[in-house]
């Protein structure tokens, strides 16, 4: 098997100010870090190369990818496919939920097919950084 381009393809939403904003907290922690990304929101433009384009390049950047790391904001149906496309691949895939509570709820689809859900760019930081990670014991449904 070929070495993989990318350490993490970044999934998640960013078709608002605020999610915007949580896709760069969270890509900025990866890449302070060294880790070299996959970011399908800079790769493609859907008005220059359509549809299946988009969907082409994507599916093209978890291939070249070691894991998948998803924002889990606003449940984006892009995401939740791509996170499971690569969990049928047997990726390893990371969930990301800023400020991730007990009283969160993650649908279990997602909660079961993901190693881990780190609950902000300061949990990804230390499990970075050490390799530790507490899981928040939030609610699956």
């Amino acid at each position: 098997m070929s070495e993989k381009e990318y350490d993490f393809y970044v999934a998640g939403p960013f078709f608002d100010p605020e999610q915007t904003a949580s896709m760069e907290r969270l890509e900025k922690v990866l890449e302070d870090h060294g880790k070299k990304l996959f970011k399908p929101r800079f790769v493609s433009q859907i008005e220059e190369v359509g549809p299946e384009g988009c969907f082409h390049d994507d599916i093209q950047g978890i291939n070249s990818a070691k894991a998948v790391i998803a924002n889990l904001m606003d449940e984006d149906a892009g995401t939740m496919f791509e996170i499971g496309y690569a969990h049928a691949l047997g990726m390893p895939v990371y969930g990301y939920y800023e400020g991730l509570t007990p009283m969160d709820r993650v649908n279990l689809m997602v909660a079961q097919a993901v190693n881990m859900v780190f609950a902000g760019p300061d949990d990804v930081a230390k499990y970075l950084e050490t390799g530790e990670h507490t899981e928040v014991d939030y609610i699956q449904f």
